[in-house]
């Protein structure tokens, strides 16, 4: 058993150092955090769906029983608890003022701009976005999974993901800067310039966010501004109840991209300080093993003198 892990744990390592693994790794890397995240997605909609929907119908139930309640109070306390007029009137009266009064309630209800439970709290895009959110770190705090399978489900699911989503996004940065920085006219000062270009971008980006936000999203500008600042600083996103699904999607998605040009302003700045341990600068012993692949090996031929005695000899 032992000699069966040590042959599958020695093929594995060398499939690993193999150039078309190291050429291909991003993509398959991408390629699973997708079906990642597409799994926690629909694990966590199976979880909280058929709760969720009770929770809504509860919700419901409670306001009528509570509208008809507080109704017929009033009714009694219009027409049983009043000395001074002597009205009487009959059943039928009675439910038609406690039905007039239930509809005055709603009315008065909608101007109080009362938020109720909804079903599509936990559709499936919805629950993409609480799984994407999730790996992003930037949180969710106004949903919470309800169920004890859902939220034991989340705790592993953070602990393999958010490592496996922010492992393939820096690797993916990484590749694509790496020919950049390998450049020779980049100087240190250069790169120096380059980390701040980098920043600058990162500013104009995330204004360009909050200006999508103010435009599409919300009315506030200063709202949208801050909410385009701290999804792209992974900082939990504030005033989640304005923030439609397709708000945080995009929300979600444009912090991605912030993400990574963070990411990008970290290794631009190690590379101005580290770039040997960035693999930016090779060795002498790797390019001492390149030159060696280039150069081919030297031919040898036999050469027998007059006496009978064989000899080596290089060819050129």
């Amino acid at each position: 058993m032992l000699e069966r892990v040590k042959a599958s744990t020695s093929r594995l390592s060398s499939a690993t150092r193999s150039p078309h693994f190291h050429r291909w790794s991003p993509i398959i890397l991408v390629l699973l955090t997708t079906v990642f995240i597409l799994l926690g997605a629909t694990c966590f909609y199976l979880f909280e769906r058929d709760p969720q929907e009770m929770t809504v119908r509860k919700w419901y139930m409670n306001l009528t029983v509570e509208r008809r309640q507080f109704a017929r109070s009033i009714s009694s306390r219009i027409f049983n608890d009043t000395r001074n007029l002597l009205i009487i009137i009959d059943r039928e009266q009675t439910e038609r003022v406690q039905t007039l009064l239930v509809e005055s309630l709603k009315r008065y209800e909608d101007k109080l701009s009362i938020v109720p439970p909804s079903r599509r709290e936990w559709s499936w895009v919805s629950s993409f976005n609480f799984a994407y959110s999730l790996l992003l770190t930037v949180g969710a705090g106004f949903k919470v999974p309800v169920t004890i399978g859902s939220q034991i489900f989340a705790i592993f699911y953070c602990l393999i993901g958010i490592p496996l989503f922010y492992s393939t996004l820096t690797l993916i940065v990484y590749r694509l800067i790496s020919p950049v920085l390998k450049w020779p006219s980049l100087t240190r000062s250069r790169r120096f310039v380059l980390m701040l270009a980098v920043f600058g971008l990162f500013i104009l980006w995330t204004l360009l966010i909050g200006l999508c936000l103010y435009y599409q999203v919300l009315n506030d500008f200063w709202l949208s501004i801050f909410n385009a600042f701290t999804g792209s600083l992974t900082v939990q996103i504030p005033s989640p109840v304005h923030i439609t699904t397709c708000g945080v999607l995009f929300l979600n998605f444009a912090a991605t991209i912030s993400v990574s040009l963070l990411l990008l302003i970290l290794l631009v700045s190690l590379s101005i300080f580290f770039p040997k341990e960035l693999l930016l600068q090779e060795t002498d012993k790797a390019v001492e093993e390149k030159l060696e692949r280039l150069t081919p090996p030297p031919k040898f031929q036999v050469i027998v003198d007059e006496a009978g005695e064989s000899k080596l000899t290089t060819t050129q």
